[in-house]
């Protein structure tokens, strides 16, 4: 059995996920992994129900880096699961510091283009793929001459969940955001892009050398915990989502052979997920993450399980093949709790 550390284990988190993935989805994975969950804060559910716990500074900090391999030689860790970002994309880049321990991630190289719109949007051009218009928020005017409301206000960087993403209606409410904003330069403005109904997560699974291994749509249901706002303009109702999919696992060839080929170009050596809309028969790329999705738990649960599979391929160099897992299926999320002690969150 391999000791196995997952960090960024709160509530609605990747990382969450990640720990679904490995202690509840079966007698024969549990078998395998014996997981370690980590958080920066000790109210994160994830600590509570792994049978053993860690606390890390945020990435962030100076001294997460030196944390980290402490908790590595404490608990004699095999193998890193990062579940949050900011830690994706800094052991990614830091890889050389823990030869001795497997880190689970795609390649740095790819980091960027989940870290900047901008860069996003230059690569999707390069490589000749429809790609959403982004302009800096400053530049809103521009947008205006080219496109008609409404628009999405969203960070430029950073922008996993959903988080500070807003749908704007008339040039009234974008004036009133941008007061708000103060000018905030890491905010763009992008025109609203197909419909609801048409809306994909996608996750492309590659092994560590970058051979394919399959992929997995999901038709997203915007609803309930998935549904982040609506706004009606005129007799239309324009919606964005949270990073909390829900949905229909599909087959849907036609977008799993479109991601497959940009995992491939983009030389993808993990997971890679990938958020889209279709609109008059064209697929736009609107989020693009080399890195576990909030969907993951949900992939699991239908025989997709990303987080074993790399596992099993990095530590015992296991090949896969394409995975036989359920489609035709709806997935559908609650919230989840766990009571805790406060004499054990103080331990």
């Amino acid at each position: 059995m391999k000791n196995v550390l997952v960090t960024g284990t709160g509530g609605r988190s990747v990382g969450s996920g990640i720990l679904h993935s490995l202690i509840r989805t079966g007698d024969e994975i549990k078998k395998r992994w014996n997981v370690i969950a980590a958080d920066a804060d000790p109210f994160a559910w994830g600590l509570y129900v792994a049978d053993q716990n860690a606390l890390l500074p945020l990435a962030s900090h100076k001294d997460y880096l030196t944390a980290l391999k402490k908790v590595i030689e404490e608990f004699k860790i095999d193998a890193i699961v990062p579940g949050t970002e900011p830690e994706v994309t800094l052991l990614s880049n830091n890889l050389l510091e823990f030869k001795g321990c497997k880190i689970i991630c795609n390649k740095a190289e790819l980091m960027s283009l989940m870290n900047d719109k901008f860069l996003l949007e230059k690569k999707l051009k390069g490589m000749g793929i429809n790609y959403i218009k982004t302009y800096a928020l400053a530049n809103y005017e521009e947008a205006l001459t080219s496109y008609s409301f409404p628009f999405i206000v969203k960070p430029t960087k950073g922008t996993g969940g959903s988080k500070h993403v807003e749908i704007v209606s008339d040039i009234e409410e974008l004036k009133r955001l941008i007061d708000i904003l103060g000018g905030n330069p890491n905010f763009c403005i992008q025109p609203y892009i197909g419909d609801d109904e048409h809306e994909y997560t996608v996750g492309v699974l590659s092994d560590k050398d970058g051979a394919l291994i399959d992929s997995i749509v999901m038709k997203r249901k915007l609803i309930g915990l998935s549904l982040l706002a609506t706004k009606r303009i005129k007799d239309k109702a324009y919606s964005i989502s949270t990073g909390y999919s829900q949905g229909y696992i599909i087959e849907n060839k036609e977008i799993a052979a479109f991601c497959e080929k940009i995992a491939l170009e983009v030389k993808s050596t993990g997971p890679l997920n990938i958020q889209l809309r279709k609109q008059d028969d064209r697929f736009y790329i609107f989020d693009f993450h080399p890195r576990f999705s909030g969907t993951t738990p949900i992939r699991a649960d239908v025989g997709f399980n990303e987080v074993d599979i790399l596992l099993r391929n990095h530590l015992f160099d296991e090949k896969f093949g394409r995975l036989n897992y359920t489609k035709d299926v709806a997935a559908i999320r609650a919230f989840e709790h766990v009571i805790v002690p406060i004499n054990k969150m103080q331990k």
